[in-house]
């Protein structure tokens, strides 16, 4: 699998629109104090233009405002060192877009980074829908559309209101690997996962809407 990443430095030059909102109306940005068990990359949120960031490492913020993810991002340990909390308040009818580029600019302008995007071939793996299921899991479709609710333990993950793909993005931070979906869902399901079935990462679970089985593939 073929993938591109961002390799960081010290100053980050942005080609901007200049016909759209490129910056914050107001942000803060604090090292955190309280800490959240069992996530990597902490909190975050967005709703109605206002990103609200909890226990995050810069990493985490980079993987936001480019749409990517922690394992295509290569740069030095301060990356993910230290952790933060921010809160970026913007439009109210900004689009998801304009809300990852003002992220890019905060980055830029507080956190003096600089990218460059490469190709590279790299592990990865694909989330797809087994055609012979001998299990059933633990997915059920999400009865109302909701904001995205996911919370860790030491064994395990309770999520609601997940789209496949942002389910893929998660597996992607402990493979520390690239993870495409290829399910074809298009909904939002609710999961609890045990992690210790999965040790082997042959396997992940499964939804419990009249489907087989996801597991995943390497690549």
């Amino acid at each position: 699998m073929c993938c591109s990443f961002l390799n960081l430095s010290l100053v980050m030059a942005l080609a901007l629109s200049a016909h759209a909102q490129t910056t914050f109306d107001v942000a803060s940005i604090r090292l955190t104090t309280e800490h959240i068990d069992f996530e990597r990359d902490g909190q975050t949120t967005v709703l109605h233009g206002v990103v609200r960031m909890h226990d995050v490492p810069v990493s985490g913020c980079i993987a936001f405002a480019y749409a990517i993810r922690d394992s295509q991002i290569l740069g030095p340990a301060s990356l993910r060192d230290k952790r933060y909390d921010i809160l970026a308040k913007a439009n109210p009818d900004a689009s998801e877009s304009q809300v990852r580029q003002m992220m890019q600019t905060l980055l830029a302008e507080r956190f003096h980074l600089t990218s460059h995007r490469e190709q590279k071939e790299m592990r990865g793996y694909v989330l797809t829908v087994a055609t012979a299921p001998n299990d059933r899991g633990k997915f059920h479709a999400s009865a109302a559309d909701g904001e995205v609710y996911r919370r860790n333990s030491a064994s395990g993950t309770v999520a609601r209101n997940l789209t496949m793909k942002q389910f893929a993005d998660f597996l992607s931070r402990p493979l520390e690997a690239p993870v495409a979906d290829d399910t074809n869902l298009t909904g939002k399901y609710d999961l609890q996962l045990e992690f210790a079935r999965y040790v082997e990462l042959t396997a992940t679970t499964s939804r419990n809407d009249q489907a087989s089985p996801m597991f995943l593939t390497r690549h």
